[in-house]
């Protein structure tokens, strides 16, 4: 078959022609029930990609990339249409001079925030997940639904809650979940010296480790988020975010993919106080999404066509998928 194009008569994506002549149409009912692309190096994944995401550019819809390499971010940003261009958001996290914030613990709704913070566990899991331990991940949960109850706090709080005694208590002063606040004031408190240090250093290590390249800090350590998800989803606007990990990193690169993925995940959660009509179809493409898949494509997948929320995903070999799901 040819290459992907849009039909401007029907306002669909047709995939390509049979021998026979007949098209082969993906209507809109078709990517409301998610696209999912593997193949080897080569084999046109990222091209067909591009051509439903220069569909969408001609029909006015919106949409999301994930691109780890750049490459297809750079294409798709160059191939917009002059009268789309104001709907364009390029996220570029390794241009330190236009610093885009994006901070995950901003104003998480309260009966949304046990869900966000399994979600950033997830996403660190999914990277440390040959270390990993259950004392680690239970120390961090606690640790980052107390940030989540704390106005104002960033990422970059985690390492210091976790030894600063007066920063620690000044956000239990806000903490609305009595579970959260017994851990630190009764558990917490009664470890002895030793036990802490054992039990803090991974956290520590690890996270300052990744959080410690001023290209990140510069992203997430921001108390306001400069890009709205919810309003580019509903707006029917672009995000283009180039993940290029030969400039951030691997690790930080699949950090702040999985993170987006689950302000994604989010969003179209929230959309359920919004009438059936009122939901703008939106997709998010992720292309080598297995360096991002964690629990949020998994709720996307199952839970958000209803949302209007529709996945495009693409990656080479089903290993690379059973390796992400051996991490978690």
């Amino acid at each position: 078959m040819d290459g992907a194009y849009l039909d401007h008569h029907d306002g669909h994506c047709v995939l390509g022609t049979l021998a026979s002549g007949e098209s082969v149409p993906l209507t809109h009912d078709d990517r409301r029930r998610h696209l999912y692309l593997i193949g080897k190096s080569g084999t046109g994944k990222s091209t067909l990609l591009f051509n439903l995401m220069l569909a969408d550019l001609a029909l006015g819809r919106g949409f999301a990339l994930l691109d780890p390499h750049g490459d297809l971010a750079r294409d798709v940003a160059d191939a917009t249409p002059s009268h789309r261009t104001n709907d364009v958001l390029y996220f570029d996290p390794a241009d330190l001079s236009h610093p885009v914030a994006f901070n995950p613990l901003e104003r998480v709704p309260l009966d949304q925030r046990p869900l966000v913070s399994a979600h950033i566990v997830a996403a660190f899991k999914h990277l440390w997940g040959d270390s990993w331990g259950p004392r680690l991940e239970y120390i961090l949960g606690n640790s980052l639904r107390l940030l989540l109850d704390a106005p104002g706090t960033t990422l970059l709080g985690l390492p210091r809650l976790l030894v600063d005694d007066t920063y620690r208590k000044r956000l239990l002063a806000t903490c609305a979940d009595p579970v959260i606040s017994a851990f630190w004031t009764r558990e917490f408190a009664e470890y002895q010296e030793r036990f802490v240090t054992e039990a803090i250093s991974p956290i520590q290590n690890k996270i300052g480790a990744l959080l410690s390249p001023p290209v990140l800090r510069n992203i997430i350590g921001q108390k306001r988020s400069t890009i709205d998800i919810p309003a580019i989803m509903n707006s029917g606007r672009i995000l283009v975010v180039n993940l290029s990990k030969g400039k951030l990193g691997e690790g930080p690169a699949h950090l702040l993919g999985a993170f987006l993925a689950t302000a994604f995940s989010q969003a179209a959660e929230s959309r359920a106080d919004m009438r059936e009509a009122e939901r703008r179809d939106f997709t998010l493409y992720a292309d080598e999404f297995q360096n991002f898949a964690t629990d949020s494509f998994t709720s996307i997948l199952s839970e958000a066509r209803k949302w209007r929320l529709s996945l495009a995903l693409a990656h080479q070999f089903l290993g690379q998928l059973l390796r992400s799901c051996a991490r978690q």
